[in-house]
């Protein structure tokens, strides 16, 4: 207790004032600044180019106890065998010169400060490599958290954005399709077209598969017909292919470009073209310059279509398709096939978007008209 209470009162005690501290700073010049330290920071100016050179004071603190050294331990002796001898390894200095292990053993233990020995034959010892610190776990429990506050403010705002997305295709849905059937009855094709378009796929988001639903697809589908018909008629624009033909040409006849992809209403009976495919051929061949022309289309609604109407041997369909290229004639006597493109043939069911088209039918087919476009209504 008493040398605990002494220690303590001895930090209180003023401790006896450290010997002067000599300094030798640098200037940039390369001039010397020599003196003594003072409690605090000095200035004092280089002799040779006369400027202030700032100098630290002295240090405060105690230096710390110079620890007496340890001794260092002599490398042990090694033999080696040669033939039944042992013979002390040979130790080469840095000097070049040759003593036996025991000699140079002797000579680290006498002479402290000398050149570093090497011995031969045995390699040095190569200094431990910096180790590694562990990495920290790819999954920890911070981590999991994280990922999981992340998922589920994600599914939140996506489930948030699609019912504002249902919400806004039930309001679209229903002012569109008025919109669409208004301008459809106005004549403004291509007006009922874009709001027709927006009703459909309002109700494609909404995934409706109800009457209502369908017959706005259908209405979308003519009124797209109906603003991209060809400019010109089928006859003028087969003629004008024709007439492109070279002699030995394989490739298909050109089509001008507001002509390629245009769409063509068609009101013919069906014959199968092929034996057990879809691909149908329409019974109303044409004969433009000498050249025979078929009109055939790969269309599964096509052939359901056929199939429908069991009792006829060629039924009557009425259809758009878009074109899509024309054959070279050929044979004796030449023959051209226009194909349509399977994937846009779709079954007319409206009487008054076809009556936009600028058919007059006589009063004695109406009636007939409106039933084919019933029964095309119920094929899908």
């Amino acid at each position: 207790m008493a040398g605990w209470l002494s220690r303590t009162t001895s930090l209180f005690q003023k401790k006896p004032q450290s010997q002067p501290e000599p300094f030798e700073v640098e200037c940039d010049c390369g001039g010397k600044v020599t003196g003594q330290r003072t409690p605090t920071f000095q200035k004092p100016l280089c002799p040779v180019c006369e400027r202030p050179v700032f100098v630290l004071p002295a240090n405060v603190y105690p230096r710390p106890a110079v620890r007496a050294k340890s001794k260092a331990l002599a490398p042990r002796p090694t033999q080696e065998t040669k033939g039944g001898r042992t013979s002390p390894n040979l130790v080469i200095d840095e000097a070049g010169s040759s003593t036996s292990t025991a000699a140079s053993s002797s000579k680290a233990g006498s002479k402290k400060g000398g050149r570093r020995e090497r011995k031969v034959g045995t390699p040095e010892r190569p200094e431990p490599l910096l180790q590694r610190e562990p990495r920290s776990p790819l999954v920890t429990p911070l981590r999991l958290i994280g990922v999981a506050i992340v998922l589920i403010s994600g599914l939140t705002a996506t489930g948030l954005w699609y019912r504002q997305q249902f919400e806004a295709a039930k309001a679209t849905a229903a002012t569109a399709a008025e919109a669409g059937l208004t301008a459809l009855k106005n004549g403004e094709f291509a007006l009922a077209a874009v709001e027709l378009k927006k009703a459909q796929q309002a109700v494609d988001l909404l995934k409706r598969k109800d009457p209502e639903a369908e017959n706005i697809r259908r209405r979308s589908q003519e009124a797209t017909t109906l603003a991209n018909l060809a400019s010109s008629s089928l006859i003028d624009i087969l003629e004008a292919a024709i007439a492109s033909a070279k002699p030995g040409q394989s490739d298909p006849l050109h089509m001008a470009s507001l002509d390629q992809d245009a769409w063509v209403v068609f009101d013919s009976h069906l014959l199968p073209a092929a034996e057990g495919a879809s691909r149908v051929m329409l019974d109303a061949p044409m004969r433009i310059d000498g050249v025979t022309v078929r009109i055939e289309i790969d269309s599964a609604v096509l052939k359901r279509a056929m199939e429908a109407e069991e009792a006829a041997e060629s039924p009557r369909v009425i259809f758009a398709a878009q074109l899509q290229q024309i054959s070279p004639p050929k044979g004796d006597p030449p023959v051209s096939v226009l194909q349509l493109n399977s994937r846009s043939a779709y079954l007319w069911t409206n009487y008054d978007a076809y009556l936009a088209l600028g058919y007059q039918p006589l009063e004695t087919e109406k009636d007939q008209i409106q039933a084919l476009f019933d029964r095309q209504q119920q094929i899908r």
